[in-house]
């Protein structure tokens, strides 16, 4: 289990510049026991099941930390963090809404993980919010990770599965919202037609007829698709 940190700018017309994308690196590359740091950002891709969703936020970060106490000390608002979490801190972002969350992530193992790139592409990262309640839920999320990430893993040319469940709250003093997600998970890719072919593959059959076997819930997820962009370590994704 990991513990994770999700921070969500949202915003239906920003972007984010690249200025504002390397206050944000130089900001996570200081955080202590940070053992990944992700930077998802919107990506265009062609004709697929969940367009209707629309564009995703212009900025989503994944810190996943070695301990839930490096992770505590992230959160006080006289760390770095704060710095790109104030109002106007990223001036292309300045209108954005922004929510914090507390996470715990977990990793399944794919058969091929290793990525194949084109020359300067940046992986593709399906990104899944499901924004609502259930009846128990620690019930729901129990049964999709169960259930539903095994067949994630038969995607074809999948290089990533993880789920994230919201973690207890401590005492964070961020300047932001406190996001209320009741799960998060991704699926990544080579590059979006990788994903797009995946999507229109038998495999959706199966994820449809197990999603319909879900727990109670309410309101339906949000599937975003988003370049993915590593901050820390300073290696690139596939290399």
């Amino acid at each position: 289990m990991i513990p994770t940190l999700f921070i969500v700018y949202r915003d239906a017309e920003a972007q984010l510049s690249d200025a504002d994308l390397q206050s944000v690196t130089s900001v996570v590359q200081t955080l202590s026991g940070l053992q990944d740091g992700l930077a998802f950002t919107p990506l265009a891709t062609g004709a697929q099941p969940f367009a209707r969703d629309g564009r995703g936020p212009p900025l989503v970060l994944q810190l996943d930390f070695a301990t839930a106490q490096d992770l505590d000390a992230a959160l006080t608002g006289a760390g770095p963090l704060a710095q790109i979490l104030r109002p106007g801190a990223l001036p292309s972002l300045a209108t954005a809404a922004v929510a914090c969350q507390r996470m715990i992530g977990r990793r399944f193992a794919t058969p091929d993980p290793t990525f194949r790139l084109a020359p300067n592409a940046l992986p593709c990262t399906f990104l899944v919010d499901y924004p609502g309640t259930a009846d128990n839920l620690e019930a729901w999320l129990d049964h999709y990770d169960a259930h539903h990430p095994p067949i994630m893993t038969r995607f074809p040319n999948i290089r990533e599965v993880a789920t994230f469940r919201p973690a207890p709250e401590t005492g964070a003093n961020l300047p932001c919202a406190r996001g209320t997600s009741m799960q998060r998970n991704k699926v990544v890719f080579d590059s979006s037609d990788a994903l797009v072919a995946a999507l229109a593959s038998p495999v959706m059959d199966e994820m449809r007829t197990d999603s319909s076997a879900f727990p109670p819930y309410s309101r339906r997820a949000t599937h975003f698709v988003m370049a993915t962009r590593r901050l820390r370590p300073l290696v690139e994704i596939g290399g």
